[in-house]
């Protein structure tokens, strides 16, 4: 099918896919802002409508972004791996600088799991789409039970930082690809998806509703899986026994479990929908999800009046990066906490015009230039390797605007001078107090850990390429570049 202008800006970007990318960063600062639960012990409507859907919208689009980049003639799939690993560190060191501001704002970072999502997703390039569907389905059937066989393992209580790196490296690598919030072992089933999804033709209307209709289907079947064996086949009853309730009914316990994870070492936790639960049910459901979205999103901005109504929504995903991270500091300085929907308003106007002042007058964003600057000189190091043995030459970049480098290295003076000042005065005040986090039923009783539970029985443990090539050789490789950013 023709690539459509509604699609695509000039410069080469998918537009649907910034809009896709803007859509979860703004679920994730509701998230941030917004409890797990109410006052009323109900679960707040941010938790309802973005919790676990943001994230692996996130993941899923930088799968899609990575496969823009591996599916460029230029420089091939060896310069895209050489790029990918030089971005997967900048983004990891990145995340655990600011893994020092996480007691400060209650966040659990992603960026650090961004970076090892970013590793795995080196050999991953080779691969076709059915093989990486396969790499999908094996994540989210095998992984969920690795986490819970490994349920009883210690987990960190914070981000991990700098420090973690240096002093603790296994418990790192443990908590980024095992026991942490966003286990690499789980989502790089988003990662392999995003990638199959991104070498079909995006401009393609079959391909869209295909992504609208498969996701929906996908979506509700896993709820409905979910239904039938936590209430006819007893499930939840099961697992509602196994939490130390105190004072609370079963009804309130299996709200929790409905609700909020809480990991336990039986086989009937996979059933699950809880978000960021990373069960089967789970997984499919937000991958469902994200493929939905994703797809209304290619069809709608297939619209020219659509298209300009969500060029901010746009510049967000251009600029997630630099804006996760704003948000980030924002929550640790405690500004507006008392008021968690002028807050999140302010966040998200703030965010909305920034991106869009940003975009309109330098381009690519002031951190997302931080990672991509030396990433794609990593790759075309490798595409001139290329060159050498008779590959084709990449066009010329631009030369840097002196006023453009100027404001991004105002922007990071501005960080690091708000981070210094939260931490600062954190110190002085003996300690901020992390956002609000909900308690499980054993904490809230008595503070005492969970229960361990008995152990399991050991009989019960058991190419298509894309348009996109023809994009990037048009000029789009380079500005695409950065949409494997992440806010996460």
């Amino acid at each position: 099918m023709p690539l459509r202008a509604p699609r695509t800006r000039p410069d080469g970007r998918v537009v649907g896919v910034d809009a896709a990318r803007g859509v979860a960063l703004l679920g994730m600062f509701a998230t941030h802002v917004f409890p797990v639960f109410g006052q009323d012990g109900s679960p707040t409507a941010a938790t309802v409508i973005a919790a676990g859907r943001a994230v692996s919208t996130f993941v899923l689009v930088a799968g899609v972004s990575v496969a823009f980049l591996a599916g460029s003639r230029v420089g091939g799939r060896g310069a895209a791996a050489a790029g990918l690993v030089v971005r997967a560190v900048l983004i990891g060191l990145l995340g655990l600088l600011f893994g020092f501001v996480a007691p400060l704002n209650g966040v659990d970072g992603i960026l650090p799991f961004y970076g090892v999502f970013f590793l795995l997703a080196v050999p991953l390039l080779w691969l076709g789409p059915r093989a990486l569907a396969a790499v999908t389905a094996v994540a989210f059937l095998l992984g969920p039970v690795a986490l819970v066989a490994t349920a009883g393992l210690p987990r960190a209580a914070t981000d991990p930082t700098l420090l973690t790196l240096v002093q603790d490296p296994g418990g790192l690598l443990l908590q980024l690809f095992v026991t942490g919030e966003y286990p690499a072992i789980v989502y790089v089933g988003y990662l392999a998806a995003g990638l199959a999804i991104g070498r079909l033709d995006l401009s393609s209307r079959r391909v869209g509703w295909a992504l609208v209709g498969g996701g929906l289907v996908l979506a509700a079947g896993s709820r409905i899986v979910s239904w039938i064996l936590l209430y006819p086949l007893g499930g939840l009853a099961e697992l509602t026994a196994m939490v130390p309730a105190g004072d609370a009914s079963s009804a309130e316990v299996a709200q929790r479990l409905l609700w909020e994870a809480y990991p336990m070492p039986t086989w009937w936790y996979l059933a699950l929908p809880t978000p960021h639960g990373h069960t089967p049910v789970d997984l499919a459901h937000t991958l469902g999800c994200a493929m939905a979205l994703l797809g209304a999103l290619l069809l709608l901005t297939r619209v020219d009046a659509v298209r300009r109504l969500l060029s901010p929504l746009a510049a967000a995903g251009e600029l997630s990066l630099t804006l996760y991270c704003a948000h980030l500091v924002v929550l640790a300085s405690g500004v507006l906490s008392d008021e968690p929907v002028l807050l999140l308003v302010s966040m998200i106007v703030g965010a909305l015009a920034a991106a869009l002042a940003w975009r309109r007058t330098f381009g690519r964003g002031p951190l997302e230039t931080l990672v991509s600057v030396p990433a794609s000189a990593a790759r075309r190091a490798v595409g001139g390797r290329r060159r050498a043995h008779g590959a084709p030459a990449a066009k010329p970049t631009r030369r840097p605007d002196p006023a453009r480098m100027a404001a991004i290295g105002l922007v990071v003076v501005l960080f690091g001078l708000s981070v210094a000042v939260v931490l600062g005065t954190s110190d002085r005040d003996g300690g901020a107090e992390p956002a609000d986090e909900v308690e499980t039923f054993a904490e809230a009783e008595d503070q005492t850990d969970p229960p361990t539970l008995a152990p399991l029985p050991p009989d019960e443990t058991e190419d298509v390429e894309s348009g996109q090539a023809d994009q990037d050789d048009r000029g789009g490789d380079a500005q695409q570049d950065e949409e494997v950013e992440p806010p996460p």
